[in-house]
């Protein structure tokens, strides 16, 4: 086979993530006929088709997602040589990108990226926050060099490099009657209560759907909310208790302000917090640096380890 030529790669890259010529063109800031084109060249080198052409719009084919693949591993390996060549610079410069659940920020600014920032002030480190999808999704499009996210689905695109149990509890006021529960609370002793729930579709409800759908029950949240700020201020007013990991909430905990209580179900026991990183990517000089760091500083995936400090729990 015939080298390809990287621009029309580019072209073919910007059809398949606008889903369509015209999205594309207006992204590459030409004509849509010569976008066109460029995808025409390019199925002739190859002798496959790329798009079925339908009604509502171009489908991308086999063929297609193959080359996708490929492109992105082009992308990596060129980035991966950029930054080789940035170290002998001294990491001076470059660039890591993250895509994190909402319950990392406070941890993960205070002891890593604050830190990091300060030693390594030329290097531009990308913070965004969504759901565990959108984390899964950033990592396994090459889109993030590393996501943290808190129960995410097993995906063979991605490799867990640091992962640490998280249980689900219940998140209250201490003056809240459930606050004097002793033993670890059951489903049936929360059932009562007005309580807040995370929406769809972030880990953390979706471990309450499973726990929904093998109990055979419904809950009914008086709130629902895709942040988790929101679901501490509503335990914090008093107006009822919310589920949530005691991820994020260290600081309320500490204070008093909240209490964390353990619920006895197989099920709330099992979600873990997880490093991710996109199988067979390699990672620059300062991303490898910053991932060091989450690993042994970050008290997701750390624990006290008498006369020792942390110890942390990586994966493969």
């Amino acid at each position: 086979m015939q080298e390809i030529s990287q621009s029309r790669l580019r072209y073919f890259h910007e059809v398949v993530a606008c889903g369509s010529v015209r999205g594309a063109a207006e992204k590459l800031d030409t004509a849509a006929s010569v976008v066109s084109r460029q995808i025409q060249l390019l199925e002739k080198e190859l002798g496959v088709a790329l798009f079925e052409r339908r009604s509502r719009g171009l489908t991308p084919t086999e063929a297609a997602d193959m080359l996708l693949e490929y492109y992105r591993a082009c992308r990596a390996q060129q980035e991966h040589l950029g930054a080789r060549l940035q170290e002998l610079r001294g990491m001076q410069r470059g660039s890591v990108q993250l895509m994190i659940s909402e319950g990392f920020i406070d941890s993960l600014m205070e002891h890593v990226i604050g830190p990091f920032c300060i030693e390594h002030p030329r290097i531009n480190i990308s913070v965004n926050v969504g759901s565990v999808n959108e984390v899964v999704e950033a990592v396994a499009s090459d889109a993030a060099h590393i996501g943290l996210a808190y129960n995410p689905p097993v995906d063979p695109r991605l490799r867990c490099r640091a992962s640490r149990k998280h249980p689900v509890c219940l998140l209250t006021r201490p003056d809240h009657a459930l606050a004097r529960h002793r033993a670890p609370l059951t489903i049936a002793d929360i059932l009562p209560y007005p309580f807040a729930l995370m929406s769809a579709p972030y880990g953390l409800r979706q471990a309450v759907d499973l726990l929904e759908f093998t109990e055979r029950i419904h809950l009914t949240p008086s709130l629902t909310t895709n942040s988790l700020r929101v679901l501490k201020q509503y335990a914090m007013s008093g107006a009822g208790v919310t589920l949530m990991p005691n991820l994020g909430v260290h600081h309320e905990v500490a204070s008093g302000e909240l209490v964390a209580l353990p619920i006895a179900h197989p099920i709330l026991s099992s979600p873990e917090c997880q490093a991710l990183l996109r199988l067979g990517r390699p990672l620059s000089s300062a991303a490898s640096e910053l991932m060091r760091r989450i690993e042994q500083g970050l008290p997701a995936f750390c624990e006290e380890v008498p006369g020792k400090g942390r110890k942390a729990k990586t994966g493969q």
